[in-house]
């Protein structure tokens, strides 16, 4: 046995801990769905895929910084046509993946709604702790092509006293400063 210290041990027990079993979900008074208690990496593969590109969806919109958000998105759905269709259908193969073959035919077979989606989706976010937000963060975001930023005040005022304590030379408040 190693006397060293890890810094990562991926043998240590995760999720499984906290759902032995798994995510247990209740969709409808006859449906409950049980997800792995750890998110397959590859359960991701079909909102990144390239064919969806999302990720190019979300920088087309970080480039649009002149216009409205709104109108940028409904702008790229147009350019885009199959992009909501290419989503939900990425939506659907994550479900896939992520249930069981019966389970996943018994959740289609219950027919939900774009509300079901949502709201299942964010539960599993929050769940499995994932931050889609920093999944599709762009480098390039973060980089600006504008100006260097001016300096707003200077090094230093007449204000700011020499000495700790000492008060700011100033005129007594009964003079009159032309």
């Amino acid at each position: 046995m190693s006397t060293d210290q890890y810094v990562i041990d991926l043998t240590a027990p995760r999720r499984e801990v906290q759902y032995p079993h798994g995510i247990i979900v209740k969709f409808s008074d006859k449906l409950d769905l049980l997800f792995p208690a750890e998110l397959p990496a590859d359960a991701l593969d079909p909102i990144l895929s390239e064919e969806l590109d999302l990720v190019g969806l979300l920088g087309d919109l970080v480039r649009a910084q002149d216009r409205s958000a709104v109108g940028e998105i409904i702008e790229l759905l147009f350019r885009r046509p199959r992009l909501p269709k290419l989503f939900l259908d990425a939506v659907k193969a994550t479900y896939a993946i992520l249930l069981d073959e019966q389970q996943y035919a018994d959740f289609l077979a219950a027919r939900p709604s774009i509300p079901d989606y949502v709201r299942l989706t964010s539960g599993l976010v929050r769940a499995y702790g994932v931050d889609l937000g920093k999944l599709f963060a762009s480098a390039a975001s973060s980089e600006s092509d504008g100006p260097t930023s001016k300096q707003t005040s200077p090094d230093f005022t007449s204000s700011t006293p020499e000495e700790s304590g000492s008060a700011p030379d100033s005129a007594d408040s009964s003079e009159s400063v032309d």
